[in-house]
């Protein structure tokens, strides 16, 4: 019996040892991975507006014995001219610009291109007809500075993209039409919807 107990204890002191030697090897075959570090959230601006290509009111630019007033220009809105044109041959052109100063690019998503409608003015005695003709003959723009169309997708930089814009009201030349008293113009309004690109 002693001798079963010894040959126990020398059995249990040997799987103590093994254990022992196995926790050693996996400790020496491992290795200690860490990830450490910081972030932080810094929001982004978003800054589209209109703004004056040069000093602080909208200056137009006239051809013929045309005329206009009364424009205004806030960041999000271009509104209140007052147009006159008197023959074939005149146009009235205002230029400003669109910009982004946020910190993200912008891209144009939907644009509107407002139209002009003609009837004679209140108190005329021009017909329909005669304002019908006028406004075949008038033609409403709004286009970059160079010429260029407006087009959806057009993008805008962030911080300092900006594009010069470019809305002309003009009586083309080679019209014919010839109303008797005043003819009323409408100009619809146009939308230009940015997002973030």
């Amino acid at each position: 019996m002693e001798k079963d107990r010894g040959f126990k204890i020398i059995a249990l002191i040997a799987l103590v040892v093994a254990v022992a030697g196995l926790s050693f090897g996996y400790a020496a075959w491992s290795t200690t991975l860490t990830i450490s570090g910081s972030a932080k959230v810094n929001p982004a601006t978003w800054d589209v507006h209109f703004a004056y290509k040069s000093g602080s009111s909208l200056t137009p630019t006239i051809t013929g014995n045309a005329s206009s007033t009364g424009a205004t220009l806030t960041s999000t809105a271009v509104s209140g001219f007052d147009i006159t044109l008197k023959a074939p041959g005149d146009s009235v052109t205002y230029n400003w610009l669109v910009k982004n100063e946020g910190s993200i690019d912008a891209k144009l998503k939907t644009y509107n291109m407002g139209t002009i409608s003609c009837a004679p003015a209140t108190g005329s005695t021009a017909t329909q007809a005669e304002a019908t003709a006028v406004c075949n003959d008038l033609t409403y723009t709004l286009t970059y500075a160079d010429g260029s169309a407006i087009a959806v997708n057009d993008t805008l930089v962030k911080n300092t993209g900006s594009k010069e814009l470019k809305m002309t009201l003009q009586w083309k030349s080679t019209s014919s039409a010839t109303p008797t008293d005043d003819i009323k113009v409408t100009v619809s309004t146009t939308t230009m919807i940015y997002e973030q690109n």
